[in-house]
């Protein structure tokens, strides 16, 4: 599969490494093999859940040498499904440096998408809207309610917004049950983790939580 997905967000707690875990997550459910680039290397959360079982690169996206290499990750991965989950602090290096991925994109015909989650603060819609106006020829940029924060009526803000409008797309990105999602980043753990690292109930909830959160970002990664 020849897509990038960049988790996007610009700011911390929006759940950026929550959703890189669920695509993660719902892209090998559909049978696709992963790559995975972590760039947050002051919270690598993700990296050291799935390290064990996903193939991983690590890159900071700091100076525009991390995007060349970044760049020649998109090149020399031709056929693989690709996730970046970027920094709170990516977003103007995104801005600067992020034509060179989207060079590469059209040269390597891969679609390149941006997911970005966000909570009901102004902020978010703020630093979403400097991407967007930006104007990087990505094939599609999401914009994700992460139920975290509510159900999506308490959104109000991005659904009376002329940015909802501007993107491809809005997902409604499903909330996982703060008793199995403590469990999981305690102890570092995919949302994948085997039957044996759960007691029946919330293992219940993940099979559940893991089912919608695929259904819901399906539209990313097949377009």
């Amino acid at each position: 599969m020849k897509t990038m997905i960049m988790v996007g967000g610009g700011k911390g707690g929006v759940g950026k490494s929550t959703v890189t875990m669920a695509l993660l997550d719902a892209l090998r459910q559909d049978g696709h093999e992963p790559l995975y680039v972590e760039t947050d290397d002051s919270n690598p959360d993700v990296y050291k859940a799935v390290n064990d079982t996903v193939e991983c690169e690590i890159c900071t996206l700091d100076t525009e040498s991390g995007y060349v290499r970044l760049g020649d990750l998109m090149e020399s991965n031709t056929d693989s499904a690709i996730v970046v989950n970027t920094p709170a602090r990516a977003t103007p290096g995104i801005l600067e440096h992020g034509g060179i991925l989207c060079d590469v994109a059209k040269q390597t015909e891969r679609r390149m998408v941006m997911a970005w989650p966000l909570n009901r603060q102004r902020d978010g819609l703020e630093l979403l809207k400097q991407f967007v106006d930006a104007g990087q020829p990505y094939a599609a940029v999401y914009a994700l309610l992460n139920t975290y924060f509510g159900t999506v009526d308490k959104f109000a803000r991005y659904q009376a917004s002329k940015l909802k409008d501007r993107v491809t797309g809005t997902v409604v990105f499903p909330e996982l049950n703060d008793l199995v999602a403590d469990r999981l980043i305690d102890q570092r753990l995919p949302l994948w983790a085997d039957d044996g690292k759960f007691t029946l109930a919330p293992r219940s909830v993940l099979t559940r939580y893991r089912a919608a959160a695929r259904d819901a970002l399906r539209m990313i990664y097949e377009g």
